[in-house]
């Protein structure tokens, strides 16, 4: 039996598949992890997953092609839609207290903080999202199939923006140790190459800061 945070998330994803949208997202964040478990990606994964955050990540902010209603369709289902008085970004609240927000990658010099799409939401903007947008699967969660990262660009994905994390950082530390045994190593390897010179710097300084180097040492 789903938990009522449980049912809440798989009324998001009915949303979102309803609204046509659900191939031109990505599920990141700590609802991957469930996925991840629901899926039995990695055997013997355990998250705890606490958070009323879910998170997508846009593949494209042009597609789909007519443009999807989906705030339109969100409100008809009963969430709540707010616009961020800064940035313009688009949030979904459910009645359960679970949040909807999506990102986009930054592209060009990044100055704008957020992207109209044509999924129907405005994006936040934020950089280092070429890693997951590279490193995607497929996963049959709650009876959709949702793209989320392959589980070693989660990882290193992680390891990337930790510093950026404040008060979630050590949660997402935690996380991502937890994941290291479990992951391909040649996989991880091949996702570590792809990076940017800074984005590898990163990955280094995490595993430093965290006690883990020994863990991925054929990455760093």
């Amino acid at each position: 039996m789903l938990t009522e945070q449980q049912q809440a998330f798989l009324k998001v994803l009915d949303l979102v598949e309803e609204a046509g949208c659900i191939d031109h997202v990505i599920l990141i964040g700590s609802w991957a992890e469930f996925a991840y478990r629901e899926a039995e990606v990695l055997p013997g994964f355990c998250p705890n997953i606490k958070t009323m955050d879910v998170d997508f990540l846009v593949r494209n902010l042009r597609r789909p092609s007519p443009a999807a209603r989906l705030t339109a369709l969100a409100k008809e289902r009963g969430f709540f839609v707010e616009s961020d008085r800064m940035t313009g970004t688009t949030k979904l609240l459910d009645i359960t207290g679970l949040e909807v927000e999506f990102l986009i990658r930054k592209m060009g010099a990044g100055k704008e903080p957020a992207l109209k799409t044509n999924i129907g939401v405005t994006a936040q903007a934020l950089w280092h999202m070429d890693v997951i947008l590279k490193n995607t699967i497929g996963v049959r969660c709650l009876g959709h199939v949702v793209t989320v990262p392959a589980p070693e660009a989660y990882a290193i994905h992680k390891m990337i923006i930790n510093g950026e994390r404040g008060k979630k950082a050590e949660k997402d530390a935690r996380a991502v140790e937890s994941m290291l045994p479990l992951l391909n190593k040649e996989k991880l390897n091949v996702v570590f190459s792809s990076l940017s010179k800074k984005e590898k710097a990163r990955v280094r300084a995490f595993a430093e800061t965290y006690g883990v180097a020994e863990r991925i040492l054929g990455i760093v």
